[in-house]
């Protein structure tokens, strides 16, 4: 026996043992699954595998690089949510969209899919029952926030329980070539995270925004002289050349994404609170609302501000704060904001997810 066969050999009977330990682990799941629909408790709980993926990334000594670890147990925690009861996922649709390939990677191939055409209808899956889960982005690192998401954060009584970051490549699709390419398809964030590409390239050509980029090159499928701007899997799916890979403007593109459910996650003592306030219109009020974040010592991750709907020129302000709504400084932050503003909403603590770079 040649010393790769010796090698494969005993690759083989690691492998034997790898399938035999995940059955043992199954189950236990089978187990923990009819303990939890006993006590109608949810199968999704984040803290507890956040928790889990920290654990096993310090035991993980190599050469297995750490994104082969978590894509490993991404799957393996998504074939046990399965055997528990599937979970079902609502985003953003057709497949195809980067919405479905966030959803895919966090919760596994294992999960069901529910597409969505709009990103108030992912909300309204998970409002009704009909979801688990809902998958939205909130924050893109070159466009800045998602205001269709924050928009209805303010108003559902769902809560956020996990956020993670995906790495965004952008292709140029389309069945004609470059110089026949009349018009290009994609959606607004998108065309934004492209815009210089486009600029430089393709100055003469419309532009023209869809609901969602696997519907870009749906449309760019079915149009003699059109492209799209979308991801590999919505080129794999409506059967388009990849005519230039890679054509965002900041190579590091990535977006954030959330999940949202109508159970609040637990705190793990890596978290992130989300929520949104008012001020009445006065000077130093908004200065005075982050003093009392700032006097906490708190690090805040993000400020926004969007224009409320019901009062013209009066603004509601989206804050990330790190810690958990249940740590003292938070709360105590939380309750002097309540004091200091005109209405304050917390979105929800969930674990933190370190950014992509």
């Amino acid at each position: 026996m040649s010393e790769l066969d010796q090698w494969r050999k005993e690759i083989d009977r690691i492998d034997a043992q790898i399938v035999k330990a995940i059955n043992e682990r199954y189950g236990l799941v089978l187990k923990i699954g009819e303990w939890k629909r006993s006590r109608n408790l949810p199968i999704y709980v984040p803290e507890r595998e956040a928790a889990l993926l920290e654990k096993l990334s310090a035991e993980n000594t190599g050469p297995m690089p750490e994104e082969t670890l978590r894509a490993i147990y991404s799957e393996i925690m998504s074939g046990s949510r399965r055997l528990e009861r599937p979970l079902t996922v609502a985003c953003l649709g057709p497949d195809g969209t980067y919405s479905s390939e966030a959803a895919r990677g966090r919760f596994g191939h294992a999960a069901k899919l529910t597409m969505v055409k709009s990103m108030p209808d992912v909300f309204l899956e998970v409002e009704s029952g009909r979801a688990d889960l809902g998958c939205v982005p909130v924050e893109n690192g070159a466009e800045g926030v998602v205001n269709s998401t924050l928009d209805r954060l303010r108003d559902t009584p769902l809560s956020i329980v996990s956020e993670w970051y995906v790495p965004i490549h952008h292709m140029l699709l389309s069945h004609v070539p470059l110089d026949k390419i009349e018009c290009i398809y994609s959606h607004p964030q998108v065309l934004g995270q492209c815009r210089k590409f486009l600029a430089a390239n393709f100055p003469k050509v419309s532009l023209v925004e869809a609901p969602s980029s696997a519907r870009a090159a749906e449309l760019a499928s079915r149009d003699a002289n059109a492209a799209a701007l979308a991801g590999r899997s919505a080129a794999d799916k409506y059967h388009l050349p990849i005519l230039i890979e890679n054509v965002e403007d900041d190579p590091g593109n990535s977006t954030r994404f959330l999940a949202i459910a109508s159970t609040p996650a637990g705190a793990t003592g890596r978290d992130k609170t989300s929520f949104c306030f008012t001020l009445q219109d006065r000077a130093g009020a908004l200065c005075e609302a982050l003093k009392i974040i700032a006097d906490a010592g708190l690090t805040m991750s993000l400020i926004e501000s969007r224009p409320l709907r019901t009062t013209r020129w009066e603004y509601c302000f989206f804050v990330d704060v790190l810690g958990h709504r249940n740590d003292k400084p938070v709360a105590e932050m939380l309750h002097k904001m309540s004091m200091v503003s005109t209405g304050i909403k917390v979105f929800g603590s969930y674990p933190a997810a370190e950014p992509t770079r």
